[in-house]
């Protein structure tokens, strides 16, 4: 390759191995050829110099004297040395040194009474004694503690990995585990022998015991066991950090339930609990509160870990305080240790892989490195601290223990470099990591400023990994994730939750029984009460939809009152009086909110397909004029025009889906006040009303999400429909008043049947001479009603009371003939001529297009109904005394029949726009409340406040698209005003 003049390649080859008779320059991250007369050692990082030089050294230490003497070395092979010349009457052997940075193989001359072994060595034979290699320390070690076992099998570590498919573990068996094989041994024996003055040593047996996750059967923790048995009742004092000394004076009671929980170990380190309901100990008195306080004190707000570390080797390395350690997954420098401040529930989760393993763990590729093991403690005052037991669940399943306090154990690791490490082999075959750190702290009941125990919960796991490096790795191995996590959890006493669950029961109880049961119940009376000829199958139908929307609505307002409750009290609370439940222990409040949910989209099917099938009927008033006839020799009535009726139709059709709240306006508000505003903080589980900061790794409450969710859903809802109702209909515009005075001046009413024998009936029918008239005649006509020269505009215009006198709206209910009547003249001939032209056309192309013109038969069935309900209006308003009610305050709740209207058709007054709802319009508060029920579902699950609006808006549109178009079509049958005039 050409390069420009003066410019550097600076490209590295890169070479994981190098051929046999070359070594790898670690500087220059090259393959080299060795000097000549020179080779690579075992693991090719240096070059071997056959040291022909004849010498002599000697050397003093730690008690033993050494004196080497040796001869020239030559070059014998292309890997290995000889004496060149031995000196006569010697033993001489080959073996390898360092000096002055130079390795080389020298030609060791045995001293006298030695002779040369199999594996290079000078071996006395007078009787001295030669250094206990680890296998023979640890074969004598066993037998002085009383049970034997093949070296091989001490040695043996047992790793769990998970499969290839990711279900299930399998057993990874690493023969001469490093740690096992060249510490294990030497610790046990020292410790031992020693009578446990060896700290360090006895530290290393209880490290190792801890490293293969406790196991009783394993060499290590038999060889703990052990010298916890024969030193016991040495009195020897515990290793270091000190024991534990609670605040205030020792009494008896404590002191026995500390030897209970922590047994007698005596040189030994202290490593499992015994007994159980070690996490109820009253000695542990710090006492907790949400800000200030201090150690000195006893009272704090943060709390104080202290982790005390030894190295696998026994080595005591000194206390740390724990803050963001033991995160795999990273965290802010800050934020990984706001779980420290009580009541802050913190989790870290992610999906790692092996290149991030592998990185924190560089030091393990070729056995190097160190794996530092760790006792915890709370600092409960300036100068004392408790110790903090470990749940080791690897620990538990293999000792089949599923009692949460029981088997707890003192020491812990977080990252592994040694276990998987192959003396054998000389390769990382596994590395060991926590899948989950789960710290636990708990509330108790009584005094509500006193904890439990802390107790820390971690699960290991193993990773296979047989290269030092992932560059040039299977590319599935190398992107391989598993998840891992950290996370602190403050909860309550168990005492605490019953409570908790209880008042929710009784709040459940309370609304479905005082609220929802009388509604259930007055639901099926109205229904029978109105149903004349009843089916059994329509009226089970019927109950079990009432049921079912009553039911799920008072869970709805369960949910708002507990979520505001809790919300409130969690936040505002400046003691220590109640901490949040996790969403673990929300099950119950997750299915509430489920069936809530169902329940009122049952609900919502069912007002939407009652509404598509409402039966509409346009009453039109309007007297034919008087015309010449073609022939100018005699009058006739003119035809009427049916532009009015058309306008009428349009603007009923545009008032189905009339909302008094803003759908989109209200989610793009609630997404700038909890996301833009990030009021959505309130759901994370920090006790402080005032901060909407974000931190990393803070975990949230989906029972404090849905009640800040819900309030701001309840204040927008309540703005709105006040401005609405109080401002915007009495003041500006009116859409049902403005289409009942369309009604007026266009002489038309209408009949609207929402069930078999009721329904409403809106008054249009005026008093002047023509409404197709010029806009000249509408405005005198307007003028003298303004001037009263008109009667009242209500069906009852004689009433004294001008407030029924100028009622246009009423409650209808007719008898049975006329329903009858309206059936077999009208109905039946719109259905059938509906299914003709789908038979036609296709029910697609007739739902979009309409049915088409109207048959003749058809339109003389409307005049005959016109007629009969007009009779029927007329017939009405003449027995006005008999036939039209003024309800009760009571019977407008109620909503029940009158008595007359058995035998006769009978209206009553309505004040409240009864007919609203079989539209929109009068069904506000359902709409509004599942549209807030919808997004909170949604937002439990996601976690995302503005996809959950965008979610929920989609789904409005979804359903005010089927309203709009199911709802037109049932117009344009029941009116025959064809769907292309719908416009």
């Amino acid at each position: 390759m050409a390069f420009a003049s003066g410019q550097q390649d600076l490209q590295f080859p890169l070479q994981q191995s190098c051929p046999t008779t070359k070594y790898f320059d670690a500087a220059k991250l090259v393959c080299r050829d060795c000097p000549s007369n020179t080779f690579p050692n075992s693991d090719q990082r240096a070059c071997i110099n056959c040291d022909g030089s004849a010498g002599s050294a000697y050397n003093f230490a730690f008690g033993f004297s050494a004196l080497s003497n040796w001869s020239p070395a030559l070059l014998q092979s292309s890997t290995t040395c000889a004496c060149a010349v031995p000196p006569a009457n010697s033993t001489t052997v080959i073996n390898q040194v360092a000096s002055s940075g130079t390795l080389y193989q020298r030609c060791i001359v045995c001293p006298a009474n030695t002779v040369a072994n199999s594996v290079g060595q000078c071996v006395p034979t007078n009787g001295l004694a030669m250094p206990l290699t680890p296998s023979e320390m640890l074969t004598r070690a066993m037998q002085a503690l009383g049970f034997s076992m093949s070296v091989a099998q001490a040695t043996q570590a047992f790793i769990q990995v998970p499969t290839a498919s990711g279900v299930g573990t399998l057993t990874l068996t690493i023969s001469a585990s490093e740690p096992l094989a060249t510490l294990l041994g030497p610790a046990a024996y020292n410790c031992r022998f020693g009578l446990g003055a060896d700290k360090a040593a006895c530290n290393a047996v209880a490290n190792l015991c801890a490293l293969v996750m406790y196991d009783e059967t394993s060499a290590a923790c038999r060889l703990y066991n052990g010298l916890v048995s024969q030193l016991s009742g040495g009195g020897l004092s515990s290793p270091p950090p000190p024991p534990p000394s609670p605040r205030g004076s020792s009494s008896s009671p404590s002191t026995a339930r500390r030897i209970i929980w922590r047994p007698e170990t005596g040189a030994m380190p202290w490593l499992f609990y015994t007994g159980s309901g070690y996490t109820d100990d009253p000695n542990m008195d710090l006492e907790v509160q949400f800000s200030g306080g201090s150690l000195a004190n006893g009272q704090v707000s943060v709390l104080t870990f202290i982790l005390s570390a030894y190295a696998l080797n026994g080595t005591w390395l000194g206390y740390n305080q724990w803050t963001s350690q033991f995160q795999l997954c990273g965290a802010p420098e800050l934020d990984g240790s706001r779980w420290t401040r009580f009541g802050w529930n913190y989790q870290n989760e992610c999906d790692i892989d092996l290149t991030a393993v592998l990185g924190q763990l560089a030091d393990g590729f070729r056995g190097g490195g160190d794996t530092v093991m760790y006792e915890l403690f709370l600092q409960t005052g300036t100068s004392t601290m408790y110790p903090i037991p470990i749940k080791n669940s690897n620990k538990d399943e293999l000792d089949g223990n599923e009692l949460p306090e029981q088997g707890a154990v003192r020491r812990f690791f977080f990252l592994d470099k040694r276990l998987g490490y192959s003396s054998q082999s000389k390769s990382l075959q596994a590395v060991q990591y926590p899948v989950s750190m789960f710290l636990q702290i708990i509330l108790r009941s009584s005094p509500r400023n006193q904890i439990y125990v802390p107790q820390l919960f971690i699960t290991y796991s193993g990773w296979q990994t047989d290269t030092t490096s992932t560059v040039n790795m299977d590319a599935s191995a190398a992107n391989e994730a598993r998840y891992t996590s950290f996370a602190v959890t403050y909860s309550n006493d168990q005492d605490l939750v019953d409570k908790f669950w209880f008042a929710w029961q009784t709040i459940l109880i309370v609304f479905e029984v005082a609220l929802a049961f009388p509604a259930m119940m007055l639901g099926v009376f109205r229904y029978i009460k109105k149903k004349r000829d009843q089916a059994d199958l329509d009226f089970l139908v019927y109950a079990g939809v009432v049921i079912a929307d009553y039911g799920s609505f008072a869970l709805a307002m369960v949910l708002l009152t507990v979520s505001l409750y809790y919300l409130t009290l969690y936040k505002l609370q400046e003691e220590v009086y109640y901490l949040m439940l996790t969403n673990g222990q929300l099950y119950n409040f997750r299915i509430t909110v489920i069936l809530a949910i169902v329940g009122q989209s049952l609900g919502l099917v069912w007002m939407l397909w009652a509404q598509t099938r409402t039966d509409v009927f346009f009453i039109d008033w309007e007297k034919s004029r008087k015309v010449l006839s073609k022939e100018g020799s005699r009058e006739e009535n003119a035809p009427i025009s049916c532009w009015r009726m058309l306008m009428v139709a349009n603007e009923f059709n545009e008032l189905q889906t009339v909302r008094i709240t803003s759908p989109a306006f209200t989610l793009l508000l609630v997404t700038l006040i909890l996301d833009g505003c990030n009021v959505i903080a309130a759901g994370n589980i920090t006790p402080d009303a005032n901060d909407y900061h974000d931190y990393w790794g803070v975990t949230s409450s989906i029972i404090l999400r849905f009640g800040i969710e819900a309030f701001c859903f309840l204040i927008l809802f309540l703005g709105q429909y006040i401005f609405r109702r109080l401002l915007y209909f009495p003041y500006i515009a009116n859409p049902v008043t403005q289409f009942v005075d369309l009604m007026f001046l266009a002489n038309i009413s209408t009949v609207i049947f929402d069930d078999t024998h009721s329904g409403y009936y809106i008054h249009g029918r005026n008093q002047a001479q023509h409404s197709d008239a010029t806009l000249r005649d509408l405005n005198q006509e307007l003028l003298k009603e303004e001037e009263g020269l008109t009667a009242q505009r209500g069906l009852v215009s004689g009433a004294s009371n001008p407030k029924l006198a100028d009622n246009q709206l009423f409650q209808l209910y007719v008898t049975d003939s006329i329903r009858k009547t309206y059936d077999a003249k009208m109905l039946q001939l719109v259905q059938q001529a509906t299914n003709d032209a789908r038979n036609r056309k296709g029910m697609i192309s007739t739902f979009l297009r309409g049915a088409g013109r109207q048959r003749d038969n058809v339109l003389s069935a409307q005049q005959e109904i016109s007629l009969l309900f007009k009779q029927m209006v007329d017939d009405v308003e003449r027995n006005a005394a008999t036939q039209v009610s003024d309800p009760t305050y009571l019977q407008m709740v109620l909503d029940l029949p009158p008595d007359s209207a058995l035998n006769n058709t009978a209206m009553v007054h309505d004040y409240l726009e009864a007919f609203t709802r079989t539209m929109f319009l009068g069904c506000e508060v359902r709409l509004y409340v599942y549209e807030a029920l919808f997004f909170c579902a949604i937002d439990m699950n996601i976690q995302s406040v503005a996809i959950s609006a965008l979610v929920t808006y989609v789904m409005w549109r979804a359903v005010k698209w089927f309203r709009d178009s199911w709802g037109e079509d049932n117009l344009s049958q029941k009116t025959l005003v064809d769907r292309h005039f719908l416009i």
